[in-house]
């Protein structure tokens, strides 16, 4: 499992690749290729090692000469070689969950993706009417969230907003 199929959403698409199996070394351990989206904004490339479809360990991009990532050597720094810790940590959040106490209680309930989408778009339309669209605030770099930390997500959502 790469990094990036453990840390995804509900409606992220799958790539239309042809399915060619991924060679195995001595150990029956496969390299995928992944990124590291942790706040910070660089992306920097990352090795998933996988064996029985796990991550085993996460090792920075290795390469060998300026024609693959430029003159700038990218590097990730310990939040991203830390990855496969936020995927397997039993306190990751892996549904949506709703808040049923008071703030801070530390109360919720599991809810349905379903359920959660169309909650978000009621308070994203609520507070749109109610305190003018400038109101929805994207802050980049607020911390880890994955597959829409692109601005292309979030651009399509204020959009769709208005």
């Amino acid at each position: 499992m790469t990094l990036s199929q453990a840390i995804t959403l509900p409606f992220a698409t799958t790539a239309q690749a042809q399915d060619t199996p991924i060679p195995k070394d001595a150990n029956g351990e496969t390299v995928r290729h992944s990124a590291c989206l942790v706040n910070c904004g660089s992306r920097c490339p990352l090795k998933v090692i996988v064996k029985n479809d796990r991550i085993v360990r996460i090792e920075p991009e290795d390469a060998k000469d300026d024609a693959v990532f430029g003159e700038h050597q990218i590097r990730p720094c310990l939040r991203g070689r830390s990855s496969r810790w936020r995927v397997y940590s039993p306190d990751r959040i892996k549904y949506p969950m709703k808040r049923v106490g008071k703030r801070g209680e530390g109360k919720f309930k599991r809810i349905s993706w379903d359920e959660a989408t169309a909650f978000i778009a009621a308070e994203l339309t609520r507070v749109s009417e109610q305190y003018g669209r400038e109101a929805i605030y994207y802050n980049y770099q607020s911390g880890a969230y994955y597959h829409t930390q692109g601005r292309p997500a979030w651009i399509r959502l204020l959009n769709l907003t208005g």
